[in-house]
């Protein structure tokens, strides 16, 4: 995701409080969970999702760029993992981490999320996006993941971020790394927050750029150059479903080490820590890595394509969280 301008998204904000009524509330989704399924062979789970990569290579308006990935051994190994790309993004944006993954011996999967990767980057089709999309897709995706080694691992960056939170909550997965999950824009006010959003999604859709300056022309190009505000308070809403949960129940992930950028630019890290103290406070034991020396404020720290840095300050602290060696750390 580009750079989330500061004063803009304020005043845009600000702009959609007085462009009308409440006219209803967003969808939160559902937050109740069903009795974990047996995993799926590895056969089965590599045919689903070869399946899956053959439906979307077969719809002419997906980009090539955004089909699914699956990097595997020929057969079940010890480390799973399962890559959640941002929002507005596609499975293109962790190729490269999702590769140096496969090479250290681990089967990787990196779904689509719903509504990113079309061929038009000028598509308003993310506004269609719901919480409940987002859930399904998360815990599909982890089901197909079992099916490739002993233990799971899910990360994602942003959006993904979020949705490796709510395995962390919602599923009995091995180790969750939430980066930079995209709970609340920066810098919105806490008195603002979901109010907000609830307002923003009540009143019609509007279409906001990521940079106003170059507009359709940001970069990567696989990557949508805006999104539609609906979709924006969906990704708050879903966020709110997983401090739902949290509030009543300890998160059933083993493991989780949220990773923060404390230059990030686009998501308020603070909102991450808090979900993270509610669910220590049930007793989760969950950590928080800060990553330091970044450079710039910028909040994409996967994409190569964008920030070539990410090869060597961030993917080794990645593969150490998952492979639980001392190297890279």
């Amino acid at each position: 995701m580009p750079t989330l301008r500061r004063r803009k998204f304020a005043a845009l904000l600000g702009a959609a409080f007085a462009a009308g009524g409440l006219a209803r509330c967003g969808q939160h989704g559902s937050t109740t969970s069903a009795p974990e399924p047996a995993p799926p062979s590895f056969a089965e789970a590599t045919g689903a999702i070869r399946a899956l990569i053959a439906r979307d290579a077969a719809d002419p308006a997906i980009l090539r760029a955004a089909l699914p990935r699956l990097y595997e051994h020929g057969t079940p190994v010890q480390h799973a993992v399962v890559l959640f790309h941002g929002f507005t993004n596609c499975p293109q944006q962790f190729d490269e981490l999702a590769r140096a993954f496969h090479a250290r011996g681990c089967n990787v999967y990196v779904p689509r999320i719903p509504h990113h990767g079309l061929k038009d980057r000028l598509t308003r089709d993310l506004a269609n996006l719901s919480v409940g999309e987002l859930q399904r897709n998360a815990e599909d995706s982890f089901q197909l993941t079992r099916g490739l080694g002993t233990t799971v691992s899910a990360l994602g960056l942003s959006l993904g971020g979020s949705m490796a939170l709510w395995l962390a909550q919602s599923k009995p997965i091995d180790l969750a790394v939430p980066i930079a999950p995209f709970l609340m824009p920066y810098p919105i006010p806490p008195f603002i927050g979901e109010p907000g959003m609830l307002y923003l999604h009540a009143i019609p859709n509007m279409y906001w750029w990521w940079d106003f300056h170059v507009k359709q022309n940001t970069r990567p190009i696989y990557a949508y150059p805006g999104y539609p505000t609906h979709a924006l308070a969906e990704l708050i809403f879903f966020g709110n479903a997983i401090a739902a949960q949290a509030q009543k129940t300890k998160p059933r992930g083993r493991r989780c080490v949220l990773v923060t950028n404390p230059h990030d630019n686009a998501v308020d890290n603070d909102v991450a820590r808090r979900l993270l103290k509610l669910w220590n406070r049930h007793g989760a034991g969950y950590t928080e890595l800060v990553l330091s020396g970044l450079g710039p404020p910028r909040h994409d720290i996967i994409d190569p394509t964008t920030y070539p840095p990410g090869r060597t300050l961030v993917y080794p602290k990645l593969e150490s969280l998952v492979l639980g060696d001392s190297s890279s750390a």
